[in-house]
């Protein structure tokens, strides 16, 4: 049965992934996004209803969630910006919060996170924010699914498939996720060798 699928991010590189997945599984996509619809002309784009929203301050992006069968979170920030006050905390962490919050009150059953494997040498406090995120989350009442991917790249990119943090495709990540939403049960993280299959 096809799912109203919202993603806040499709038009970014993680976020466009998991649109293309989920319009390829038959779903339909909102996507919600600070600048709202794409430059260029991926076939795709004229398959997703773009909104624009700020999910690091609560508002009006949150009716967008009103029907939704799965809300999918890809905003994060792997570099923060002090200029433009894009910090781990405010970027990965407050607006998960408040995307899980409008989930809540629009009972939405599935929420998506796209975490972060535990990579070395990665920013401490990047790390802390995503893990304080997850914890959070888990305790709603939405099923979760948390994806724990290191770096994601093309599926045209070069892929060591023996390191422990290894990159992994971002199609990878998106199908991985599909299928959790579809068939787990459960609250489930994922991460690096779950993903690589």
């Amino acid at each position: 049965m096809a799912k109203k699928v919202v993603i806040l991010g499709a038009n970014g590189f993680v976020g466009g992934e998991f649109a293309k997945q989920f319009i390829e599984n038959g779903d339909s996509v909102v996507s919600i996004s600070r600048t709202g619809e794409p430059l260029g002309n991926e076939s795709w784009y004229g398959k997703v209803d773009w909104k624009v929203g700020n999910a690091l301050s609560k508002g009006f992006w949150t009716q967008y969630l009103e029907g939704a069968d799965v809300v999918v979170d890809t905003i994060g920030e792997y570099k923060e910006d002090a200029n433009e006050n894009l910090t781990f905390e405010k970027v990965n962490y407050q607006s998960a919060l408040n995307i899980a919050d409008a989930a809540e009150e629009y009972k939405v059953p599935v929420f998506v996170y796209i975490s972060a494997d535990d990579i070395p040498n990665a920013n401490k406090r990047y790390i802390d924010t995503k893990r304080k995120a997850e914890e959070d989350l888990n305790k709603r009442s939405f099923r979760t699914v948390i994806m724990r991917p290191s770096t994601m790249v093309t599926d045209d990119d070069f892929v060591d498939s023996t390191s422990a943090h290894r990159s992994i495709p971002v199609s990878m990540v998106a199908l991985t996720a599909l299928d959790a939403v579809e068939n787990a049960k459960e609250n489930v993280t994922l991460g690096v060798d779950d993903i690589d299959q």
